[in-house]
């Protein structure tokens, strides 16, 4: 049954008039009648008596008025809570590392920029296979990660890759006119992350262990900066440390290594605006990332 059958019924009911029903629903008069005529044939009963040009409600009709204007107080609620459901929306961003969200933030300021985006939470995971999780789980409507993820059900689009630099503070480069990475001891990422199997690829070229590790980014770019030794970091993150403090020493030797940038969204995932609108900044690298 049409809710508005029911809120057509209560104003006939208050105003006894079907002409000044049909005008506070903005209603032409044969639309209100047809519509209690509708709902006395759904209920089997006469709701109104009609006698000459005025109407009377009937008892079945009186007895009609309390449940109803109950029922349109539930649906009047339900509709405002649904509203907010849809007013605020929100979009959960999984990142595999803390890196990931320095290079987020300028695409999420075009997007709050260019639209109305709701509310965005972005959690740091520990790696990549817990993003996958969260987003398999429908934890996160989107995914970036350091690692390709090749599943049939994902989306998965390259949208960045960096080169990576050895970088320590001036305090650990030994000799000044001909530094080596060789001389330095090297703070390490923790095992399994991205940044940690191409980092271990040249050290193990070279002969080389790891002299300090830590279990994320930012821990390990704070211990580098601090002197502790040198770290294989993503150029734009050296680069910006050197405009903040002039002490950073990127080393000349190139290490012919690239951090990259995926994006991961599920196929059968249902899209927001907010979300395809990302995803094609993102992609289409309308930001410095």
């Amino acid at each position: 049954m049409d809710i508005r059958l029911l809120k057509t019924f209560c104003a006939v009911a208050k105003l006894e008039n079907i002409t000044q029903a049909a005008e506070l629903l903005n209603f032409t008069q044969p639309t209100v009648s047809a519509q209690i005529r509708t709902l006395e044939e759904h209920f089997g009963v006469q709701l109104f008596e009609r006698i000459g040009k005025k109407i009377y409600i009937t008892n079945a009709g009186k007895s009609l008025i309390d449940p109803s204007e109950k029922i349109l107080k539930i649906y009047s609620e339900t509709v405002t809570q649904f509203n907010c459901f849809s007013e605020v929306q929100y979009t959960r961003i999984g990142i595999s590392t803390s890196y990931i969200n320095s290079l987020l933030s300028p695409a999420l300021l075009q997007l709050q920029t260019n639209s109305t985006t709701g509310k965005i939470n972005v959690e740091i995971c520990l790696n990549s296979s817990c993003v996958l999780d969260g987003i398999n789980n429908n934890k996160y409507d989107i995914g970036i990660v350091h690692d390709f993820i090749s599943e049939k059900y994902l989306n998965t689009v390259m949208i960045n890759s960096e080169e990576l630099v050895w970088v320590g503070h001036e305090n650990v480069i030994k000799d000044r006119d001909c530094p080596q990475i060789d001389d330095c001891a090297v703070i390490n990422f923790r095992q399994g992350c991205t940044f940690r199997i191409l980092c271990d690829q040249f050290l193990q070229k070279r002969g080389l262990n790891s002299t300090f590790e830590y279990s994320d980014f930012e821990a390990v770019k704070n211990a580098m900066a601090e002197g502790l030794g040198i770290a294989l970091l993503p150029r734009s993150v050296v680069e910006n440390l050197i405009k903040e403090n002039d002490k950073f020493y990127i080393f000349e030797e190139v290490s012919h290594l690239e951090i990259p940038l995926f994006t991961i969204t599920r196929k059968d995932k249902y899209r927001s605006t907010t979300v395809q609108t990302l995803l094609k900044l993102l992609q289409d690298n309308k930001v410095t990332i």
